[in-house]
């Protein structure tokens, strides 16, 4: 048993930002998960971990998304928030699983990633032209 933290991070963090994505309509995450025999009926997929990196690529010649999927024994959202947010520790199961970007993005409907040296634009409005 390990302890991690949710939290986005690199070597040297140059860039930060955030994420959001729409899970896909037809076939998502957890369809996957089912279809590969690694997520239980019990379980509900509750995080992503997302990591690239050109040496994971080098070893193929393709480029690999070292996917960690992150699951709760719990099928029922509203009690596993629930939990969180009264400050219960929070156990997980780890999946890891690498995918070629077809793969990974096909389970989802959009994808939207921002970075900004040292995150300095992060929640910031801006003004541009194009």
């Amino acid at each position: 048993m390990g302890t991690d933290t949710f939290k986005a991070s690199a070597h040297y963090n140059d860039l930060t930002g955030s994420s959001a994505a729409d899970r896909a309509d037809i076939s998502d995450a957890t369809d996957w998960l089912k279809s590969k025999g690694l997520i239980n009926s019990n379980e509900m997929l509750i995080g992503y971990e997302i990591h690239v990196s050109p040496i994971l690529s080098e070893k193929s010649g393709n480029v690999v998304i070292s996917t960690t999927f992150l699951l709760t024994a719990s099928d029922n959202f509203d009690s596993f928030a629930n939990s969180v947010h009264a400050g219960s520790p929070i156990y997980l199961k780890k999946v890891k699983q690498d995918l070629s970007p077809e793969e990974f993005f096909s389970l989802f409907k959009q994808f939207n990633l921002t970075l900004s040296t040292k995150g300095l634009l992060e929640g910031n409005e801006y003004n541009y032209s194009e």
